[in-house]
């Protein structure tokens, strides 16, 4: 916490002295854009996407544009997050930008973020009735809402279908405890080395978080963080027992080399030699474009969870910066672009999962992407689990990577989380 709080109080000062030296062409910048908004006002958006991306934004900002007459919002492609922050610390910011959920309780403590509570009232608004659930958790930090979300990130589960047929399995794992089988009988080592990695290790992110939350558990809520929960004791219990069936070096060699490739041609998924994955949305098309023989199916639970499915959630959002020279403005085109015909607009141009209720059955939506009859299910009837939206974010995920690779290199699970544990007491 001291930490991030520092490096904010320094960003600060280092960004208002670089802002005060292009003061003057940042102001001249907003006159040109009032001059040509006409009897508009200018809402000025900072967004990060860049590339094709940009243009989909600037269509929905068109779109935006023409459905009324009292703003003109004026875009611009800004895809470094620290320069979005100095221009609202230093005042020269946008009106309204886009962020990811777990930065607003940072945002918040920093002043950053403005709350939305008055628009909300103000327009009857119920974000809970509006969003899919679970997403606006990242969006409310100590009873005040800071942002509503504009796209979903659930996980599916990726498998082989030549590997798992060759290991004698004609469909996907229905429960944890399959996967957990699947992953010993489908890994190979010839001598000393991981040939092919039949567990869901690479990327190292996002199994750990699913496997935890399979038996309903989650790690708390802020100021009361559960470490050492039931779910995240059976995952990494089980992580110890596959890395001592099949080597400690050989398992880690293996996540380490194929972390490093992540994404690219010579993933291990995409190059044929990871049976099962856990992934996003954005991968079926890197998967589809590999030619690798894949399926796609719902994550599974534990038995004793019969039917009922859980899935990690993480957001997208935009909010309104408390620097803002037109809050009211920036509202009205927060509504349209999370809420209204732009919110459709964003998904069906850029491929991310909804965050609004309304467009989960939504045909235009669902032909979008051939994976999405799979996520938009997880979306609509799984029980999605945020991870508690604390300040120390980012070090808690740290903590708990930690404690993971602790494992991988041959360290037990109880010492795992107990040193998490004892770490994660600190936090905030």
């Amino acid at each position: 916490m001291k930490g991030k709080k520092a490096f904010s109080a320094g960003l600060t000062a280092v960004l208002m002295c670089s802002m005060m030296a292009g003061s003057t062409n940042m102001t001249y910048a907003a006159s040109t854009e009032k001059e040509q908004a006409g009897d508009r006002e200018t809402v000025n958006f900072w967004y990060l996407w860049g590339g094709d991306e940009a243009s989909y934004i600037e269509q929905i900002i068109d779109a935006y544009n023409a459905s009324q007459d009292k703003y003109q919002v004026v875009g611009l492609s800004t895809p470094d997050q620290q320069k979005v922050i100095t221009g609202i610390s230093g005042g020269n910011g946008p009106d309204i930008t886009d962020d990811f959920g777990t930065s607003i309780p940072n945002y918040a403590e920093q002043n950053i973020a403005m709350p939305l509570d008055d628009y909300i009232e103000k327009d009857g608004i119920n974000p809970e009735d509006v969003f899919v659930d679970g997403t606006m958790d990242e969006q409310v930090y100590q009873d005040k809402t800071y942002a509503f979300p504009i796209s979903a990130n659930v996980d599916a589960l990726y498998y082989n279908k030549d590997l798992l047929k060759a290991g004698g399995y004609d469909a996907p794992p229905k429960t944890m405890e399959e996967l957990q089988e699947m992953s010993s009988k489908l890994t190979t080592v010839e001598d000393g080395e991981v040939t092919q990695l039949g567990a869901p290790l690479v990327p190292n992110s996002y199994w750990w978080e699913c496997m935890t939350f399979a038996d309903g558990s989650t790690f708390g809520t802020p100021g009361a963080l559960e470490i050492d929960n039931e779910g995240f004791r059976k995952a990494l219990s089980w992580l110890e027992s596959y890395v001592k069936e099949f080597g400690s070096d050989a398992v880690n060699s293996f996540v380490t080399s194929g972390q490093a490739k992540v994404n690219s041609a010579q993933d291990p998924f995409l190059s044929g030699k990871e049976a099962l994955r856990i992934d996003g949305p954005w991968f079926y098309k890197m998967a589809e474009d590999s030619g690798v023989n894949f399926g796609l199916a719902m994550l599974p639970s534990y038995e004793s969870e019969g039917d009922k499915t859980y899935n990690y959630i993480a957001t997208s959002n935009f909010y309104i910066p408390t620097t803002a020279s037109n809050p009211d403005g920036a509202w009205d085109f927060l509504k349209y672009i999370t809420m209204g015909d732009g919110a459709k607009m964003f998904v069906t141009l850029k491929g991310d999962l909804p965050a609004l209720k309304s467009l989960l059955k939504d045909q235009d939506v669902i032909k979008a992407s051939a994976s999405y009859d799979v996520y938009l299910k997880a979306l609509s009837e799984s029980s999605l689990v945020a991870m508690p939206n604390i300040l120390d974010g980012s070090d808690l995920d740290v903590t708990l990577t930690n404690a993971v690779d602790s494992v991988v290199l041959g360290g037990s699970a109880d010492d795992a989380i107990q040193e998490a544990a004892d770490t994660a007491s600190g936090l905030e």
